[in-house]
């Protein structure tokens, strides 16, 4: 009788231990996509940015000598995710602490895409950015 209840005893160790290999195992592979999908979600994110800004010079440029638009950018994405704008003469990146994406745009004269208040005007066939 001393046998079975050891043996029992046994068993029902070696299957919590299994249960509790198996919970660590899940929470573990959850914890990964978690952490993934929200490096994608900023990604996607800094791209939108991009495009946004491209829209909006690409809109300039094609549109009369007159032609003015004020937008504001965020500080921080959602409130929480941090990036910058470089312009070049010919292209848009946005980049953060774990994403970055790179648009075309048409030739711009002025200076830099900057958070909070932006200026997009068309004067004499030019496209400028906070002039």
């Amino acid at each position: 009788m001393k046998d079975i209840k050891s043996q029992s005893s046994m068993e029902f160790f070696a299957l919590v231990g299994l249960a509790f290999l198996a919970v660590t195992l899940f929470a573990s592979i959850t914890v990964n996509e978690i952490r993934e999908f929200g490096d994608q979600k900023e990604f996607l994110m800094i791209k939108d940015l991009a495009l946004r800004l491209q829209k909006e010079v690409t809109i300039a440029a094609y549109a009369e000598d007159g032609y003015e638009r004020s937008f504001t950018l965020e500080d921080k994405l959602e409130g929480k995710i941090d990036y910058f704008v470089i312009v070049t003469n010919s292209s848009i990146n946005v980049n953060s602490s774990k994403a970055a994406f790179s648009v075309r745009i048409p030739l711009i004269y002025g200076k830099n895409f900057t958070k909070g208040s932006n200026m997009v005007e068309k004067t004499n066939g030019k496209v400028y950015v906070n002039k």
